[in-house]
């Protein structure tokens, strides 16, 4: 199995990047191969030749509930490759750790759902698949697909493996993850760009206004100076936070741990675990412009570009914070300056209510295997496809077999494999107990 979980790693599938849709098209291939092998009925790839939406039905199981497995083949660019201990795509096992970039987000996790189907010989359920290749990159193929043909979501149920427990040995359910709004800024303050010597002292820099820019949008203390945008943020009830202060979280091991910095930042008055699963983030991911190459040229750069995102939590919608962005920048910039903003991608919060029956089969398969129960808590990430995936009323149950530490989106992202073997144990039982479950399944 580890063999054939390092083939499906080795491929360099980038979504974000056109130079990798041809290993974009190969993990896809990989997936459907794997489909056929699990004996789908049905396999075939939808919307896009280079970024497929895999499709499968499994056999037919007469009286059972129908689950539907989501899931995404493509990855995040794995720069800065200097810091990456072994490559990124050549998988390497250290300390019962596979390292790869993929190992936890997302392949390491669709392999074990797949190989949990394996394990169960025939699963008393039936099954599809929705297996997309965009997911890092705002699922765009899949939201057009979904529009299209809204009845490949029907099911009895939705299985995601693309989170995490919350610490070790404390598996978890997810009920909230925040929503994703990607954009790029731009700032022009001249037609050209200019002699540093000729011009330095007089005219406006690109790079300089952006900075200041950005530095507007977003005050040293953490809050978000974005007009609006806080008006639909809902505290957690206190149920919900007093529930969070029970979870075996610390804030020193968190910095030291996982940030690896020297302190932590963000609003006061707000624990941590607030500011990552219930407060909105404001975040710049990369600024371009003017001259980076190796060497030196003095020029004063007449235009520049940030990519930027925020994170969005229950209750905001994506086209209001797009709106409020867009005010706020043109409000910032000063009047000498032409400022744009760029909308990329991004995603609607979800919300996840944990009532249907499947969630206690869960719970009750994590017990038997791992010896302990799920947790409920919130994600600070994004799936941005969630929300479309239960619209046809089916429960989305969002879980996973990573850890904190696995650096996703990170140099050295790993998966331990211990997560792996018992995460194929507690799919393969939840698969058992779904499909003896019957009518109750489908309450």
């Amino acid at each position: 199995m580890l063999r054939e979980l390092v083939e499906f790693l080795r491929i360099p599938s980038v979504s974000t990047l056109p130079a990798h849709d041809a290993d974009c098209r190969r993990a896809a291939e990989w997936v459907a191969a794997e489909l056929r092998r699990l004996g789908c009925r049905e396999v075939a790839f939808l919307a896009s030749d280079v970024h497929p939406v895999v499709w499968g039905v499994g056999p037919d199981v007469p009286g059972a509930p129908t689950l539907l497995i989501y899931g995404h083949y493509d990855v995040q660019p794995p720069d800065p490759l200097g810091e990456w201990v072994t490559p990124p795509f050549e998988p390497t096992v250290r300390d019962g750790k596979l390292f790869a970039r993929g190992s936890a987000d997302d392949k390491g996790q669709v392999f074990c759902l797949l190989r949990a189907i394996a394990a169960a010989g025939r699963p008393p359920v039936n099954l599809r698949f929705l297996i997309e290749g965009e997911e890092e990159y705002g699922s765009r193929v899949l939201f057009d697909l979904l529009r299209r043909e809204p009845e490949r979501t029907r099911a009895d149920a939705v299985l995601i493996a693309d989170m995490a427990y919350v610490a070790p040995r404390w598996p978890a359910v997810y009920t909230a993850l925040r929503g994703l709004c990607y954009a790029e800024i731009s700032v022009r303050t001249a037609q050209s760009d200019l002699h540093s010597g000729e011009f330095g002292g007089a005219a406006p820099n690109a790079h300089e206004e952006l900075v200041r820019l950005l530095g507007r949008l977003k005050r040293p203390d953490g809050k978000i100076n974005i007009p609006g945008l806080y008006a639909a943020v809902k505290r957690p009830s206190r149920a919900e936070l007093a529930a969070w202060r029970k979870l075996p979280f610390r804030e020193a091991d968190f910095l030291k741990q996982r940030v690896r910095a020297k302190r932590l930042t963000g609003l006061k008055g707000h624990s941590v675990l607030e500011r990552l699963w219930a407060l909105p983030t404001f975040e710049i991911h990369g600024i371009m412009g003017g001259f980076t190459s190796d060497g030196a040229k003095t020029v004063i750069p007449a235009a520049a570009t940030a990519k930027v995102s925020l994170r969005l939590v229950p209750n905001q919608k994506l086209k209001t914070v797009e709106r409020q962005l867009a005010a706020a920048v043109k409000r910032l910039a000063p009047k000498y300056v032409s400022a744009s903003v760029k909308f990329m991608h991004g995603a609607d919060p979800a919300q996840v209510r944990i009532t249907h029956p499947a969630f206690r089969l869960l719970d009750q398969a994590f017990r038997e295997v791992v010896g302990r129960g799920t947790v409920p808590v919130r994600a600070g990430g994004s799936i941005p496809v969630v929300p479309a995936l239960g619209r046809s009323g089916a429960p989305v149950i969002l879980t996973g077999i990573g850890l904190p530490d696995d650096r996703l989106h990170a140099p050295n992202e790993k998966l331990d494999l211990k997560q792996l073997w018992d995460g194929i144990n507690v799919f393969r039982r939840f698969y058992e107990l779904l499909g003896r479950g019957n009518a109750d399944a489908r309450s």
